[in-house]
């Protein structure tokens, strides 16, 4: 048979069956698909764990305090119980080696984010602008650290009052702070809304029988240490 017979042959078979044709195209199409899929995710993969391992270098040391426990994955919760911290004393310690280039001090926390209905428990990491360098890592979004030195001493103030205001579930936390001459506090006065609703309360029950106190107390639902955070 020749090459010509062999191709009207199977072009006619082809045509005959149409839906046959069709879904031997989509098999194929999906079979090559799959194919495609699957090797561009393991190589995906592949090239992840090479750039971390990458990352890390042929010259960096991690320093982790020695621990008496352990723990569970939280986030701040991975070291467990430890005799001692690592302070930043230690770490300035460790940059006094002159085998030593620089240092990253890395603390881990949690926080949680929450945009509507939505809430998210994320891991918070804290670190100086030598980190991105040290882990060879780069920006992806928004602005580093900037650069400077690991402890900063803070003067006193020398005296001085300051006002802080934040929203609580209840209303605005108030916090009034005055300082003495030597930078230790002289008076603090907070204020919630509680301390403001606890006089309306009184005016409520007046007029009301002693059974009745209950109910309207917790009406209010005001907070007993005056603490509404």
């Amino acid at each position: 048979m020749r090459l010509g017979d062999t191709l009207q042959f199977a072009s006619g078979s082809l045509r005959g069956s149409p839906t046959r044709t069709l879904l031997m195209m989509l098999a194929m199409s999906i079979g090559v698909a799959a194919v495609v899929v699957l090797t561009a995710l393991g190589e995906g993969a592949r090239r992840y764990v090479v750039n971390q391992f990458a990352s890390l270098g042929t010259n960096l040391v991690i320093v982790l305090p020695g621990r008496t426990e352990t723990a569970g994955i939280g986030p701040g919760m991975l070291l467990g119980q430890i005799p001692r911290e690592i302070t930043l004393d230690d770490a300035t310690a460790i940059l006094d080696s002159p085998a030593v280039k620089r240092i990253a001090p890395l603390t881990v926390g949690s926080a949680s984010l929450s945009r509507g209905a939505l809430n998210r428990e994320v891991v918070v990491l804290g670190s100086t602008a030598d980190f991105l360098e040290v882990r060879h890592m780069s920006m992806g979004l928004g602005r580093f650290l900037p650069a400077g030195d690991i402890r900063v001493e803070i003067a006193s103030p020398g005296g001085g009052s300051g006002l802080g205001v934040s929203e609580g579930w209840r209303g605005e936390v108030l916090v009034g702070v005055e300082l003495a001459a030597d930078g230790r506090l002289a008076r603090v006065h907070p204020h919630d809304p509680s301390w403001q609703a606890w006089p309306a309360l009184e005016h409520a029950v007046m007029k009301d029988i002693v059974p009745d106190f209950p109910l309207i107390n917790k009406s209010f639902n005001l907070s007993y240490s005056g603490v509404d955070l």
